[in-house]
């Protein structure tokens, strides 16, 4: 079976040329000549010992000279060149196509291990060299893509599909034949991979059927150069009709694990208090979230996207009498309204087609005796939050489709990023169930307003790293911890988390100073020219009224500045933040920046 390696694994050995010259240097020019017309060679290498190396000559050389006047009876070696680079049959062809262009050569002769010359390296053999590895990698890719059980489609800038492969023939019911060059919106009026070209964003497991009882899931993005032009998009489709107890088992399974990652730590230390603080007003609510750890009481957690409220509900669920029964973590935000019930109560056996046979249960039911977590409780719509409300007051429900009426008993935790009393003013949340939830309240402060706990996080997080990416970090530079500090971390401990992940798997060295921040593209975003200086919050912000309004303002100019180099791609511009997409939606709404 052939092996497929990268380009860059191309030795100088694969690419060389066996046939050359190689010739006494008393030899006369007149026969050198001859020689090279009758074996086409294109250069010849001087035979001889040489204190200066090998000398070689080219055909162009030897023209020249000729057409000066060089009398041609004299010996090739009087126009040889003194000193010739070479190269060896193990070097990478990557690393000797520089050299020659470095040297502004056009060849090199390759010698072995013992140093004897076996072969001529020439700028065809490169290119040659090159696109032969190419050609075969194109053959693999071109295999893999057509064998991969997804279909995948691709269309150019222009909605033409330049793409089709085996499983999307299988899955559309189209022959790649019959829709290769053509415009998708004459198949598909409507396809997701339209709507990227639309709206230059990606989309992540959108349900489809794309044929009449042919249930997928469906992921696309816009191809995006480096230069940031947009020169199409590629989806790929999943045909999950039979899976269904699949992906159930695989959730569950998905959400242990993700229990599991949570409470996994690299030290003693780590273990005995996973939610890292030395910041006073955070130890305070870390001592209280302890406290109230071993009462039944609801909870609300309180924090800016990314400052640990997950984290947070499991020092409580830790600390309780529930410790040893189910934590349940649902994200509330990325349930839709269809499902919302099915997804919390669970559904009995037949309620709908392509459901278990068996019934499932719901988040509440595999909750009980334990503790439920909802994230991003302030996104859940009006519709939702009445339901929620009805099974924490009767502590019972109905599954989708039952009779029987299910009782639990779970204890209950919240979270938000948002102001659910202004919400409620608002009439966007129920007063009813604000004030259900909002029994013990617990504010996490943004990792700005507790900068003593950086270093202690970064030292944290970087143990963290080397046991997952079996890497060894020797230190990091005090500059890159003064930066680090400084910087206002919008996306909080999350953020802080994610560009020192970054930073450990793309550096090449095992000391992270400024020049892993720029391995990582992460410097332009800790640069101090970035943030506010002093003599500009003396200048420009004496009129703000506090300290927040300060914050806030940066956050919006910092926000702003990130959709205009990103040109209003909000995916690129949450990554270079460092923040979830969501948290983006949210601040720009929430600061009044029209995108």
């Amino acid at each position: 079976m052939t092996q497929m390696q990268p380009i860059n694994t191309i030795n100088v050995g694969e690419a060389m040329s066996s046939d050359f010259g190689l010739i006494p240097g008393d030899t006369s020019v007149d026969k050198v000549i001859n020689m090279m017309l009758q074996n086409r060679w294109g250069e010849v290498v001087l035979e001889g010992d040489n204190e200066n190396g090998y000398r070689l000559v080219t055909k162009e050389r030897i023209m020249r000279c000729v057409e000066n006047g060089f009398p041609s009876h004299l010996p090739v070696s009087e126009i040889a060149s003194k000193r010739v680079i070479t190269s060896t049959i193990d070097e990478p062809l990557i690393q000797a196509r520089e050299r020659m262009r470095k040297a502004r050569v056009g060849r090199l002769p390759v010698l072995d291990e013992t140093g004897n010359i076996v072969g001529m390296l020439t700028s065809r053999d490169v290119c040659n060299g090159f696109s032969d590895k190419l050609e075969m990698l194109s053959e693999h890719m071109y295999a893999i893509l057509h064998n991969i059980s997804q279909a995948i489609q691709v269309i150019d800038c222009e909605g033409r599909v330049i793409f089709w492969n085996q499983s999307a023939e299988d899955l559309f019911g189209i022959k790649a034949e019959d829709i290769v060059g053509l415009k998708l919106e004459e198949f598909f009026p409507d396809d997701l991979t339209l709507k990227v070209i639309k709206n230059i964003e990606s989309y992540h497991n959108v349900l489809c059927e794309p044929r009449s009882g042919v249930y997928a899931v469906r992921n696309a993005v816009p191809v995006i150069m480096p230069d940031g032009e947009v020169v199409g998009a590629v989806s790929t489709t999943t045909d999950v009709s039979q899976s269904k107890t699949l992906i159930e088992e695989f959730n569950r399974i998905n959400n242990r694990v993700k229990q599991l990652e949570e409470r996994i730590v690299n030290s003693e230390e780590i273990s005995k208090e996973p939610f890292y603080t030395i910041n006073p007003n955070t130890k305070k609510v870390l001592l209280q979230a302890k406290r109230v750890g071993a009462t039944d009481a609801t909870v609300l957690i309180q924090g800016e996207s990314g400052t640990g409220k997950e984290l947070m509900a499991n020092v409580i669920y830790q600390n309780s009498k529930r410790s040893k029964q189910p934590f349940i973590a649902v994200n509330c935000s990325a349930i839709p309204s269809t499902l919302f019930e099915s997804e919390m109560f669970g559904y009995e056996a037949g309620s709908f087609t392509g459901g278990s046979k068996s019934g499932k249960q719901g988040k509440f039911e595999l909750a009980n005796e334990g503790t439920i977590f909802l994230d991003e409780i302030g996104e859940l719509p009006l519709d939702m939050q009445a339901k929620l409300l009805r099974v924490i007051q009767e502590r019972k429900f109905y599954r989708v489709g039952g009779t029987a009426p299910v009782e639990v008993n779970v204890r209950l935790i919240a979270a938000t990023n948002k102001d659910l009393a202004r919400l409620v003013a608002e009439g966007k949340f129920r007063e009813d169930l604000y004030y259900r939830l909002n029994v013990v309240t617990l504010e996490i402060p943004p990792l700005r307003e507790r900068r003593e706990d950086i270093i202690g996080l970064t030292q944290r997080f970087i143990k963290q790293m080397e046991c997952v990416y079996l890497r060894s970090i020797s230190g990091i530079d005090e500059k890159v911890l003064e930066m680090l500090q400084a910087y206002d971390w919008p996306g909080n401990v999350r953020q802080l988390h994610n560009l020192l992940e970054s930073v450990v798997i793309l550096m090449e060295d095992d000391y992270i100073n400024i020049d892993s921040l720029a391995e990582a593209g992460v410097l332009d975003t800790l640069n101090p020219s970035d943030l506010l200086n002093q003599e500009q919050i003396g200048q420009g912000d004496m009129g703000a009224a506090n300290l927040e309004e300060m914050l806030l303002r940066r956050e919006r100019e910092v926000i702003i500045r990130a959709m205009e180099e990103c040109k209003n791609n909000k995916a690129r511009a949450a990554k270079k933040l460092g923040i979830p997409r969501s948290t983006l939606y949210y601040k720009l709404k929430a600061l009044g920046i029209s995108d």
